[in-house]
């Protein structure tokens, strides 16, 4: 795992070399993603820049990047790990390519030579963005692998090209400093907790989508076009429960035994769920069979608020498996104190505030291991969420006209007491007739027709919805499955998966000097999910029941069948109480209501109802926040670590107030756990 950026003059007439100042500055941006060093290269006719820093996990000594063939005419930075790598090296030295490095990164540069970029792409196993550069043809190439699970963001004005692994780092290169926000991007927030690939935050910059490549020559006039080599297919095959088990066994272990692949300490992160407490356990099986005397490293986060928390339940799996247990507790002043700082380090709006809790346990794990393993990806591909099982009861609706369904649906949800937030915005959304809309709504911040009445006239008259019907829709067109889960499945693989979920694990992992693996979304399971029957995975009131049917050979019923409770913050009770004062502060200020964004008493209406216990808006108030810090972050400042300080300054008031005593910290971290 690495962090890289790049650079390429399409036009050399008309652009200067990359700057060996900026450049600096543009890998330093990323450090935190290699702290185990840095490498440049170079054209020699200046016309590429190639950067890499460096996270250290697989041939410690002669795996650094960049990185050439033999006689230097293709060069690679890449991101990730190539789980198939030692296969695919030996099928290449059996066609001739002499390799020098025991490196996944050498592969690349041969597979390139030998079966072009998309057959080399088709080919990788694992999780994956890199670029390429052709000396003699004079093309760069970008590839992200088929999930989504490694970030590539790029840019370009016609004249030059960048790319990085985070947008920050594109930020440091002076083409930038001109910058304007994506104002339909700030609309999609409020509704779905991030912006849809391929668009960001920032006008013409974007992401290079999951499964899918780019290749861009100088003086090519062509624009950059991003080509697709790979997606899920739902095409059915018949298959039984007990033989789908198997079958599902079968894969998992050899997914897993793949991932384990590290020359350092690697552990998992263990959230008391069923998915990852099952990584536990066939990570433990499998270091049994190879006589591993080392046990599983596992790591759990929780809150200082019980029913909050699944810290219990971690335990009782650690204690099943011997593992060598590390759990901690964080409470809101911790989250206060390195919000500004993690939204730097998000990148985006930080649309999911789990994400927090996940760095101080990654943090504090870079003590023991380098690598982690979770859980992320099995709900999308198993139909794990509740929005799956509430979404079914849609059809019951779909006779009404869309008047009439929208208007019954929300008296209904509006009648409903503060403590049923979940209730109420099941309602809302049911109310919204038109599948896209409806899918883009779930678990959002505000369902499509209350961001409408958070958004400006102005804004309403600009961006609308900010093409999410239109984005939502071209994505559910896409699917090769006229069955509403499986539309509903594709939906969130290509939508809050990889643009939300993915990115909150990728950052505050990477953010701490952490690999994260995630075993759910290498791209063979998720075919062979998709081949599954629907009754496998929701039936009735059951989800995840192919999952759940093996995870009972390993696990405890009462992990595997209890409420799912999820890694949810305590949002609700923080913003009545010691938060109170922070959401005045800074959302019902002159410089986020005269942003233009918002219908001003609107929001003072949404504060006002939450605090005063009448209708809880958790969720929106904190993508109100998120989206103010990031943009006092990167627009009212210059994007960089040093900003981070200065947007503190600006909460200085609130933080005073909610400090703790002078020698008192409220996080608490348990190493080592003895369990029964």
């Amino acid at each position: 795992m690495c962090g890289i950026a790049g650079y390429l003059r399409l036009h050399p007439e008309k652009t200067a070399p990359m700057p060996a100042a900026v450049g600096g500055e543009m890998l330093a941006a990323i450090r935190r993603r290699g702290p185990d060093g840095a490498g440049e290269w170079r054209s020699q006719d200046d016309l590429c820049w190639l950067g890499h820093r460096r996270l250290a996990v697989i041939d410690l000594q002669t795996g650094d990047q960049p990185m050439g063939n033999e006689d230097g005419t293709v060069w690679t930075v890449f991101n990730g790990e190539i789980y198939n790598f030692i296969g695919l090296r030996a099928e290449l030295e059996r066609g001739g390519h002499r390799f020098l490095t025991r490196s996944d990164t050498e592969v690349l540069v041969h597979g390139y030579e030998q079966w072009g970029l998309e057959g080399l792409a088709k080919r990788l196993q694992g999780i994956f963005a890199f670029a390429l550069y052709d000396v003699p043809k004079r093309t760069l190439s970008l590839v992200r692998d088929p999930m989504g699970v490694k970030p590539l963001y790029w840019w370009s004005d016609g004249d030059a090209l960048l790319f990085a692994s985070e947008m920050k780092s594109l930020l440091r290169h002076p083409a930038l400093r001109g910058r304007k926000v994506n104002r339909s991007g700030v609309a999609q927030v409020l509704v779905t907790r991030y912006v849809s690939r391929p668009a960001t935050m920032f006008e013409r910059v974007s992401r290079l989508p999951e499964g899918c490549c780019m290749a861009v020559a100088v003086n090519d006039p062509s624009p950059p076009r991003p080509l697709r080599y790979w997606d899920v297919s739902f095409r059915r095959e018949s298959v039984g429960l007990e033989e789908a088990t198997e079958q599902l066994d079968a894969i998992l272990k050899r997914t897993v035994d793949m991932q384990l692949m590290s020359e350092v300490p690697l552990g998992v992160q263990l959230s008391g769920g069923v998915d990852s407490s099952l990584v536990v356990a066939l990570m433990e099986i499998l270091r049994r069979e190879r006589g591993d005397p080392a046990p599983v490293k596992t790591f759990s986060v929780g809150f200082d608020v019980a029913e909050y928390s699944e810290l219990a339940y971690a335990r009782k799996v650690a204690a099943r498996y011997g593992t060598e247990h590390h759990e901690m507790t964080v409470g809101f002043r911790d989250f206060i104190e390195e919000l500004p700082f993690l939204a730097w380090i998000y990148d985006e709006p930080m649309g999911e505030p789990p994400g927090i809790p996940t760095y101080f346990m990654c943090r504090e794990a870079k003590q023991h291991v380098t690598v982690m393993l979770c859980g992320e990806g099995a709900d999308e591909q198993f139909g794990g969420y509740s929005k799956y099982l509430f979404d079914q009861f849609s059809a019951a609706f779909d006779w009404m006209p869309a008047g009439i369904r929208r208007a019954l649906m929300r008296g209904v949800a509006s009648g409903l007491p503060f403590g049923s937030r979940r209730l109420r915005s099941m309602g809302e959304i049911l109310a919204i007739a038109d599948l896209p809309r409806r899918f883009a709504s779930w678990y959002g911040g505000f369902d499509a027709e209350h961001q409408a009445r958070v958004l400006s006239d102005a804004m309403k008259r600009e961006v609308g919805d900010g093409g999410l019907a239109d984005t939502f829709r071209e994505i559910v067109d896409a699917c090769d499955s006229s069955g509403t889960l499986d539309r509903f499945l594709y939906c969130d693989i290509h939508s809050r998966l990889v643009d939300d979920i993915l990115v909150k694990s990728d950052r505050m992992s990477m953010g701490a000097g952490i690999e994260a693996r995630v075993p759910f979304l290498d791209h063979k399971v998720v075919e062979f999910a998709a081949r599954l029957p629907r009754h496998l995975k929701v039936s009735g009131l059951r989800s995840k029941i192919v999952l759940k049917r093996l995870a009972a050979r390993y696990l405890p019923r009462e992990t595997i069948y209890r409420r799912k409770v999820g890694f949810t913050v305590p949002l609700t009770r923080w913003f009545m109480g010691p938060w109170r004062g922070l959401i005045s502060d800074v959302l019902l200020s002159d410089r986020c209501l005269d942003r233009g964004y918002y219908d001003a008493d609107v929001v003072r209406g949404i504060v006002s109802d939450h605090v005063r216990g009448r209708v809880d808006r958790e969720q929106g108030i904190w993508l109100m926040l998120a989206l103010e810090i990031w943009h006092r972050l990167f627009v009212d400042d210059d994007g960089s670590e040093a900003a981070v300080g200065r947007v503190k300054a600006d909460f200085a008031r609130s933080l005073d107030t909610l400090a703790a005593p002078a020698g008192a910290r409220e996080m608490s971290w348990h190493a080592n756990l003895q369990l029964p």
